[in-house]
């Protein structure tokens, strides 16, 4: 995504969308401030290199080559880790006016998702606002008072969070195709979206 949040590319045949910012609550409760993919992805090597370590020790003597050897293969699960099994899920939505549909696709680490809707059944790019509040105002404050006294921060812990979604209207069903906790950015995809609905209602007049 090159930095970005999401990714819009035109094409002759329709117009594609792709993101990993589509929740529509609140995340993990492990505070990206506290743990990240990349966290996860340096626990996981480590686990790895230490059960190889215990398994040579057991067998043969360890010199600094095999510590050489260690550093270099946690740094090479780090990568694999990182890029193959904590990699971000990214959602693409193909407004495909060749074929008249709205395929919406989910790519995780571990499979895909597929579904689709009739373009001609597409009202609307709608933006919705959604405001959520800390579910446990004690344990926000705990968790703040034990980051405290370790002289840690935690921006943004146990603030409202406030949520920009950007909807596809099928009248009989609306789904979230990007969110983001900017206004702008969410007005710009669909002002880029709507857009290209108008100019296919003028090709259809």
């Amino acid at each position: 995504m090159n930095g970005k949040p999401y990714q819009i590319e035109r094409r002759e045949d329709g117009i594609v969308l792709r993101t990993t910012s589509f929740r529509t609550g609140r995340g993990s409760v492990l505070h990206s401030g506290i743990f990240s993919r990349e966290l996860a992805s340096s626990f996981a090597a480590g686990a790895a290199v230490l059960l190889v370590g215990f398994f040579l020790a057991a067998r043969t003597t360890l010199t600094p080559l095999y510590f050489i050897a260690g550093g270099l293969l946690f740094a090479g699960l780090f990568i694999f880790f990182r890029v193959f099994v904590f990699r971000e899920a990214v959602l693409e939505t193909f407004l495909d006016r060749g074929r008249g549909v709205v395929a919406i696709a989910l790519q995780r680490a571990l499979g895909l998702r597929r579904k689709s809707y009739p373009l001609a059944a597409l009202s609307g790019v709608r933006l919705t606002h959604r405001s959520m509040q800390p579910e446990n105002i004690d344990a926000v404050e705990f968790v703040e008072k034990i980051a405290a006294q370790h002289g840690t921060v935690i921006p943004g812990f146990g603030k409202v969070e406030e949520l920009y979604l950007v909807e596809l209207d099928f009248r009989d069903a609306k789904t979230v195709i990007f969110s983001s906790g900017n206004r702008q950015t969410a007005e710009a995809v669909v002002r880029e979206l709507s857009h290209f609905l108008d100019e296919r209602l003028c090709e259809q007049d």
